[in-house]
């Protein structure tokens, strides 16, 4: 593009010269023969043979000109690919390959294995919407950037920061029960208060900061 864009320059360029030309030469044959006509009402001889000479000169100039620009050149930008080019692509029996690497990943650990707590802390979640102010978190998500909290009590989801504060809500249509993350952003969260209640599925994910209810299974 950048090819044609130059060769496309250099033509208009070239046009551009021919007409500036063009118009020089128009006008230096027009400026003596005015004063042509004006000298003569004027009757001074030797001043009409002066401007006659400059307007021979700059006749003759004019045809010079025109017979050297008498062929006109049509000029044709053609795009003409690399033979080279399709001939390797046509031998190709793809893009690429599909190579599977595999890596043994320990899912469930020791089961011997001894944890040891190092230290807790306590966070008050709770906002001035909440009907309930003694709640019951039963489900965590800790997404890239962000947390996600389920609030049973209130039917809520919240979004945490990292300083554990809470940056927004997300009313459900009943208690949930439990969640998981399904994307870096994304969570599912099931809801259900009882064995006669609708059991759901509500998808929630966080975009600019915000909870955002996308699908809702029903079961």
């Amino acid at each position: 593009m950048e090819e044609l864009d130059d060769k496309l320059a250099s033509l208009k360029a070239s046009v551009k010269t021919d007409v500036d030309n063009c118009s020089k030469l128009k006008i230096e044959l027009k400026r003596p023969n005015d004063a042509t006509h004006d000298i003569v009402d004027k009757g001074k001889a030797e001043r009409t043979f002066i401007a006659s000479k400059k307007c021979l000169k700059n006749i003759v100039l004019s045809e010079t000109y025109m017979k050297e620009n008498s062929v006109q050149i049509e000029s044709a930008l053609t795009f003409l690919a690399d033979s080279d080019v399709h001939q390797y692509l046509s031998n190709l029996s793809g893009l690429g390959k599909i190579v599977l690497s595999t890596k043994e990943i320990l899912v469930f650990g020791d089961k011997d294995q001894t944890f040891t707590v190092q230290g807790k802390s306590e966070y008050d979640v709770s906002i001035p919407s909440d009907s309930q102010k003694s709640f019951y978190i039963n489900a965590m998500c800790v997404l890239s950037d962000q947390i996600i909290v389920a609030d049973v009590s209130n039917k809520r989801i919240k979004l945490l920061n990292h300083q554990y504060q809470v940056v927004d809500h997300c009313d459900l249509t009943a208690a949930p029960c439990d969640m998981c993350q399904i994307t870096p952003s994304e969570v599912a969260v099931t809801m259900g208060e009882d064995e006669d209640d609708t059991n759901e599925v509500q998808f929630v994910s966080v975009s600019g900061g915000q909870l955002v209810e996308s699908t809702k299974l029903l079961f």
